[in-house]
């Protein structure tokens, strides 16, 4: 499962000089808010989840970025996702004893501190927004199904290959990227929900790793061929890719211009960005790279702005409708510099908060919690019977 990780780009290493500890609660008296089973859109508080290696699930306000609390997990967990009604994460980690292995797949409800293991080995879980199911992968032998309520498991959906997974908005279509495909060459794999098939399988061009981002209810498709950027757009109804539109980089030299980049999105613009801090960080070399993170048009595949140019991310992710950036900064004044979680001004790149993290490997996203289930103080959950 290590290859698949290097496919779904998630692990975020950062390697810097340590600091302060964060939140200052004690695991012997957890102090939470009365638990609800209800949650809607109103109630949700928007907070940014964050794992690392010293068994801790942290939770931090969107807005100011305050640590809230954290939940004490597993040693070297991964990545984590809310679930659409916030009332449970899915969490990606070693399964014990083996601290050092990879990876299992959890939930954990965030009403009865449960935290159930639902399959192993696993790839990353992704919920469809609508909350009725949830996927995930053992290896390239189909993709996993779970209800993503109860957490019962389902029949799997028949598929090639080890995918990058990604709900459409409306849950009603399953998005895979992947690199290979049992002998065969890069593609994008559309699956019917309603009829758990396989009904579009879309090559790419041979030698380019594809990546792929839901802006909206627009799918996009990106690749970059060692001198620039390929984008794109793609339906369900999408039979055959047409000619990619061209982003072209600002770069002072050839290595720099052949960087792949990352890429998130948000309102009406793709960003992309080189991520920095593992392995394969061009610092460590000496060679020099850009910094930042550059806004796209989709329409037209225009940049349209270069923000934090000075910055070296290792993750960045968009809000939803585009307005802010979080980022986590892998050191300004070199690959072992300080390390700080970021929120930007996406229309301009201004550092709106910040805070400083420890010397650890980081995993994030965004999720909506209701207050209710959000952790004041160290929460211990409770392992729950075996599945």
């Amino acid at each position: 499962m290590r290859h698949y990780q290097s496919i779904s780009v998630v692990l975020v290493v950062i390697l810097a000089l340590g600091l302060s500890q964060i939140g200052g609660g004690t695991e012997s008296q957890p102090r939470l808010h009365n638990a609800s089973t209800q949650s809607s859109a109103d109630d949700l508080h928007e907070v940014i989840l964050a794992t690392q290696r010293n068994r801790r699930l942290h939770v931090f306000d969107a807005n100011t970025l305050r640590p809230l609390g954290y939940f004490t997990v597993n040693n070297n967990a991964h990545s984590v996702v809310a679930s659409p009604d916030g009332l449970k994460l899915f969490l990606e980690q070693p399964a014990p004893p083996d601290s050092n292995g990879c990876c299992a797949l959890f939930a954990l409800d965030l009403v009865n501190h449960k935290l159930c293991k639902l399959i192993y080995p696993s790839s990353l879980g992704a919920p469809t927004p609508d909350g009725r199911w949830l996927f995930t992968q053992r290896g390239n032998g189909g993709i996993e199904v779970f209800d993503a309520k109860t957490l019962t498991r389902l029949p799997k959906i028949d598929a090639l290959g080890l995918y990058q997974l990604l709900p459409s908005p409306d849950s009603r279509w399953l998005f895979g990227v992947t690199y290979s495909q049992r002998g065969h060459g890069p593609a994008l794999d559309i699956f019917d929900l309603e009829n758990k098939i396989l009904v579009r399988r879309l090559p790419t061009p041979e030698g380019l790793l594809p990546r792929g981002i839901w802006l909206g209810d627009q799918f996009l498709l990106y690749a970059h061929d060692g001198a620039q950027g390929n984008l794109w757009k793609v339906t369900p109804e999408t039979t055959k890719l047409d000619s990619p539109l061209k982003i072209t980089f600002p770069s002072p030299s050839p290595e720099e211009r052949s960087i792949p980049r990352n890429l998130t999105a948000g309102g009406e613009h793709l960003f992309l960005y080189q991520g920095f801090g593992g392995k394969g960080d061009s610092r460590l070399d000496g060679q020099g790279a850009p910094g930042g993170i550059f806004s796209v048009e989709p329409s037209g595949g225009k940049i349209v702005g270069h923000l934090a140019r000075s910055v070296q991310f290792a993750r960045v992710i968009a809000d939803k409708d585009g307005r802010f950036l979080y980022g986590i900064d892998s050191g300004m004044t070199g690959w072992r510099g300080p390390v700080r979680l970021l929120k930007l001004d996406a229309s301009n790149g201004e550092v709106v908060a910040e805070r400083a993290l420890e010397q650890d490997v980081w995993f994030f996203s965004l999720g909506k919690l209701p207050a209710s289930v959000i952790p004041q103080d160290a929460v211990q959950p409770e392992p729950c019977e075996s599945r």
